[in-house]
């Protein structure tokens, strides 16, 4: 889709990459190095490339902050970033601190982890034109058979396959919807996993687009294996 030439709301990007990294072994993964490349440039890169995408606003922890400062403003490409804004408690207050970094707000919003370095330009593409129509998330379908298990670990049911996807970023709202939720999780408390779950709860219908199986969440050694893997393939 050609986003330079239509008409189109102002839309931005929040970049989550406040995390700790708990699972990492003590391994700053957000710049694990990919032929000389900070994994978090990678990923801010992906967004900077999108012609679509007009302001960048990236969430980062204390440290993570200093060594992007440090690391990667100044060496890489990145006039599209708007600001960069301190992380928070949880997932969701790092987020609402990013959708608040945007000195003028955009139409729409996408979500993004941080961690997520592998993001396709035509997924970007498919989840900006969903965030227009009302919301839209990446996720691609599942490809194990699931159960559902309780508490005792004990299967309660298979659970049909056809209709379970698995959620990834981008996800993408209209900007006020989405700033909307999260003032109102704040107030009532809700605990949510992503942005997709908290418009849910607010009652909004949510569309899914295709994503992509490389666009893997790396949080634990075992996917930076997978990830320097994919880093070999995309490089052919």
């Amino acid at each position: 889709m050609n986003f330079e030439h239509q008409k189109r709301p102002k839309a931005g990007v929040v970049i989550v990459a406040g995390g700790a990294g708990k699972r990492m072994e003590g391994v700053d993964k957000l710049f694990l190095s990919f032929d000389g490349k900070p994994l978090l440039a990678l990923t801010l890169e992906a967004f900077q490339r999108h012609p679509g995408i007009d302001a960048i606003v990236l969430v980062a922890s204390g440290a993570g902050r200093e060594r992007f400062e440090e690391e990667i403003r100044d060496r890489f490409e990145l006039s599209k970033l708007a600001a960069v804004v301190e992380g928070g408690k949880e997932r969701q207050d790092s987020v609402y601190n990013g959708l608040l970094g945007f000195s003028d707000p955009p139409g729409v919003v996408l979500i993004h982890d941080g961690d997520r370095p592998f993001i396709e330009q035509e997924v970007i593409s498919a989840v900006l034109t969903g965030a227009g129509e009302g919301g839209a998330i990446a996720a691609v379908p599942a490809r194990d058979t699931l159960k559902w298990v309780d508490r005792e670990e004990c299967i309660v049911k298979t659970l049909d396959r056809e209709v379970i996807w698995q959620a990834q970023t981008p996800q993408g709202f209209p900007f006020r919807l989405i700033l909307a939720a999260h003032e109102k999780a704040r107030e009532e408390g809700w605990e949510v996993t992503d942005d997709g779950s908290m418009m849910e709860q607010m009652g909004e219908r949510i569309r899914v687009v295709k994503g992509s199986y490389d666009n893997i969440k790396i949080t634990t050694p075992e996917d930076v294996v997978v990830a320097e893997a994919i880093f070999r393939e995309w490089g052919r």
